[in-house]
């Protein structure tokens, strides 16, 4: 029988996808795990990859079509199978062009839900009207309701720390299960120890660049990785110890080894030593985190080539670096490394640098990048990173020629897959596809009691959005009914120099989208307070609607944009408008002025320009 594949949902807000390109072509053989197809969402370019195997027998919509959720987009023969000319999946839009009422797409969606064979749709589930009443309304069940607490949160990260420690709060007895560091791969691995790292980057550049304009009277660095990154292990050190206070303040227990669900609705910890105990909760919520991403053909082995936790704890900087992937992760150590002497090439798949952010925002960091040395090459799939001769080999298509680079060092920054491999999630009823759990609204998996935040329920993969799905988690267990996070406004930020901040849509998914937009830009370089600190590189971008004046989206690259971007996020969160924003007093000298001035300049009323 033929297998119809579905658009599948791969985003918690995603309501359709634009398959960017084809990865295997009709007739092709496909084999589970193999990557069929890039798929364009609202938060970033992801891959799909092969679940039924078999062969590729007919693609329904082309490259460049934008499909909603649920809808068929190609057809798979199993081996030896002969389809019958002429079958169509039920639903299939023939042709999607510009002049398909939106109308005829959702009623389309809504008629072709798949079945027992399609691909099964991840991340966070879609329900009806209906449905979304019950949410509040019908009772969650328990895992064990004879369970020794009331909440068991597994890991310990800023997603699992933060729902526990709200659960205690409330006044439920909370335990967590964490077997390396409070904090997770965020506090000791990622967010914290990378802005220490930077911060030594950014001054360094400060004194390389502007030392002699300052006044300072250096103009040269000479920087020491080893004192950079034990200064970085030390923070990361005092915060995870800073989270044990918290929990023995909140009355949290915090059991240290790996847990694992077992068939009678209980828990099973192992400790460093080997040694078990069972843990009973009536509610438990899986929030065990992701780890780096490699695809096929790049061979990890932390030595050459390496992933983010390595390139943390460098001995000395390599002469030659070559980082594939230029996301948040990609960028900020392409910028610490350059700074501390390497010569740095970045690798990106997409046609430009940061790909999630606003086209104009990356134009801007890709200059400043090749100002400082950093060679960036965009458009090029990589086939091949691999240990050769005791270097980096790495090889890719661009411009429709392969070509290969080497280096000392090959950082794969990629993104990340969810930690479901060990926690025996076979004993649940939870539904889980690419090591991604399925949930509702209240971050509900299918199986009574059990919960999931975080990483492991997808994209996007921040500390803050777990943090926030965390509290939303335990209020609805505890029956606060909570609001449900606002997946569209989720704050971006990228820390290397130029800063990156972005909320809400681009410019590009607006013009996608078909929606009026009055766009306001604003220099940094006429602004008083950047140039007193000598950082007049940049601009704010801030996106209207031309009809209602909702703000749909604001975008700045420049001097403390991670900081100034919390504003205009409040200010999508308040529904505020062009006209209120542009009614606002800022103060003055300050960066923020820029903001003001963007809004103004959307209607063609900004006084610096």
């Amino acid at each position: 029988m033929p297998i119809d594949l579905f658009m599948t949902q791969l985003s918690p807000t995603m309501t359709e996808g634009k398959i960017a390109r084809w990865l295997k072509k009709e007739g092709d053989e496909l084999v589970s795990g193999e990557v069929l197809a890039e798929i364009e969402t609202d938060k970033a370019t992801m891959e799909m990859e092969v679940v039924d195997e078999g062969v590729l027998y007919r693609i329904l919509t082309p490259a460049g079509s934008v499909v909603p959720v649920g809808l068929p987009i190609a057809i798979i023969a199993e081996n030896g199978e002969t389809i019958p000319d002429g079958y169509m999946p039920s639903g299939t839009v023939s042709e999607f062009a510009e002049d398909d009422p939106a109308e005829e797409a959702a009623e389309l969606a809504a008629e072709s839900a798949p079945d027992a064979q399609s691909s099964a749709v991840i991340g966070h589930a879609v329900h009806d009207a209906e449905e979304e009443a019950e949410l509040v309304l019908k009772p969650a069940g328990m895992f064990n309701p004879d369970g020794e607490y009331d909440v068991v949160v597994i890991g310990a990260g800023p997603g699992g720390y933060v729902a526990a420690i709200r659960a205690a709060q409330l006044g439920l007895k909370t335990a967590c299960i964490e077997a390396t560091h409070l904090g997770g791969i965020c506090l000791n691995w990622g967010c914290i120890p990378t802005k220490a790292l930077l911060r030594t980057a950014e001054l360094v550049n400060v004194i390389r660049h502007h030392g002699d304009e300052l006044g300072i009277g250096v103009s040269e660095t000479t920087p020491d990785i080893a004192k950079a990154v034990a200064r970085s292990r030390q923070i990361s050190d005092k915060l995870n110890k800073g989270i044990g206070f918290l929990f023995k303040k909140n009355n949290i227990e915090h059991i240290e080894g790996y847990a694992r669900f077992e068939a009678d609705n209980t828990l099973t910890v192992e400790d460093a030593n080997g040694l078990t105990k069972q843990v009973t909760a009536k509610h438990v919520i899986v929030a065990t985190g992701a780890r780096a991403r490699a695809f096929p053909g790049m061979e990890v082995d932390d030595e050459v080539i390496i992933t983010y936790k390595r390139a943390l704890i460098p001995e000395k900087a390599p002469e030659k670096l070559i980082v594939i992937g230029s996301g948040a992760i990609g960028m900020e150590f392409a910028y610490f490394y350059n700074a501390m002497g390497s010569e740095v090439t970045v690798i990106e798949a997409a046609d430009q640098i940061l790909p999630l952010e606003d086209h104009e925002i990356s134009r801007v960091v890709e200059r400043s990048f090749k100002k400082q040395g950093i060679k960036v090459i965009t458009g090029a799939r990589v086939s091949k990173a691999v240990r050769s001769n005791g270097r980096a080999l790495v090889e890719y298509e661009a411009k429709g020629k392969q070509q290969q680079i080497e280096g000392d060092i090959c950082l794969v920054a990629v993104g990340v897959i969810g930690n479901t491999d060990h926690i025996n999630a076979e004993e649940t009823q939870m539904k889980i596809e690419r090591n991604c759990i399925e949930v509702d609204d209240w971050y509900r998996t299918d199986h009574p009691g059990i919960y999931a935040i975080g990483d492991v329920v997808g994209a996007p993969a921040l500390a803050h959005v777990a943090s926030h799905e965390g509290i939303v988690c335990v209020e609805a267990i505890a029956g606060k009914h909570p609001h449900k996070v606002d997946y569209g406004n989720v704050p971006g930020c990228t820390y290397c120099q130029p800063q990156v901040g972005s909320c809400g849509k681009t410019e590009k998914q607006c013009a996608d989208e078909g929606i009026p937009v009055k766009i306001g830009r604003m220099a940094y370089a006429p602004n008083g307070k950047a140039m007193g600190l000598a950082e007049t590189e940049g601009m704010v971008k801030t996106i209207f609607h031309a009809e209602t004046g909702e703000l749909l989206g604001a975008h700045i690259v420049g001097a403390e944009a991670t900081e100034l971007i919390v504003s205009l996020q409040l200010a999508r969160t308040l529904e505020t408008t062009e006209a209120e924003l542009a009614h606002h007093m800022f103060p003055h000298p300050t960066l923020s002025e820029m903001i003001h001035e963007a809004v103004l300049d959307s209607e063609g009323r900004a006084i610096h320009i």
